[in-house]
């Protein structure tokens, strides 16, 4: 899959396009803050070899709007899914106002803590994943601060 993330101008809008290996595309208008939240996922994802989070379910044909809950039915989350999403909110945490960031300790230390699913599975994370997270979101969000308004940022998944 093919990530296209589109950076918005005062006449364009921010928006994330994915192009499957089967041709079909998905595609969703955003905001700045989202695609920031979106490289956090590919990074999550990537290092971890996650195929069963957000972007590895997108690559396997589900839309973006199969999300969240609709109709007050709520989707169903794989485990990949909600540890990816976990790790992103501790990692962005601070960027929104959370204070100030937390240590790879604090952070391993939290997840260590925490369940989901019904085998209450922890994800296995070590020390030196998280560090290659934080250093490929940096590197992402420098790259995607680069492009100009109304530019592209594409990434292969």
């Amino acid at each position: 899959m093919t990530l296209h993330l589109a950076k918005g101008s005062e006449t364009l809008p921010y928006v994330l396009t994915c192009t499957r290996d089967d041709g079909s595309v998905t595609w969703q208008r955003s905001l700045a803050y989202f695609l920031y939240h979106d490289l956090i996922h590919y990074a999550v994802e990537t290092t971890l070899g996650y195929r069963e989070a957000f972007l590895g379910l997108l690559a396997a044909g589900k839309e973006f709007q199969d999300f969240g809950t609709r109709d007050g039915v709520r989707d169903h989350y794989t485990a990949e899914e909600c540890w990816a999403e976990e790790i992103v909110g501790l990692l962005q945490w601070p960027s929104v106002g959370g204070g100030p960031g937390i240590s790879d300790d604090e952070l391993l230390a939290q997840l260590a803590q925490l369940a989901f699913g019904p085998d209450a599975l922890t994800p296995r994370v070590t020390l030196e994943q998280l560090r290659r997270i934080r250093e490929r979101v940096a590197e992402l969000h420098a790259r995607w601060d680069a492009v100009p308004p109304g530019g592209l940022l594409e990434l292969g998944f």
